[in-house]
């Protein structure tokens, strides 16, 4: 149950960062909504494709462009790593018996 769970959650961020990059794109662009998404999924996955329309963005799309290839690189796996290791608590408390009756 406990790696469904963090399979959720890295799916729950990746969807978000997503998201939030089409949001961004589609703020400095006119043109189709699928064109956008389709960028902004290419870019956070980083498999090289595109519709040509990286060419029509502003600045802040583009620059949203090259922070969602850097994240998309390097932010699933490291979520996914950081949700993998246990750490042991810092804090112990001390165990005892406590007597009732």
């Amino acid at each position: 149950m406990e790696e469904v769970l963090k399979v959720m959650a890295l799916t729950t961020v990746s969807t978000l960062v997503i998201v939030l990059g089409v949001f961004v794109v589609t703020l400095g662009r006119d043109g189709a909504f699928l064109d956008s998404f389709f960028e902004v999924a290419s870019a956070f996955g980083t498999v090289g494709l595109t519709l040509g329309a990286t060419a029509e963005l502003d600045t802040a799309g583009r620059i949203a462009i090259m922070v969602l290839m850097f994240v998309g690189r390097v932010g699933p796996l490291t979520l996914g790593f950081f949700l993998a290791t246990r750490s042991s608590p810092r804090v112990r408390y001390p165990s005892s018996r406590i007597y009732l009756g």
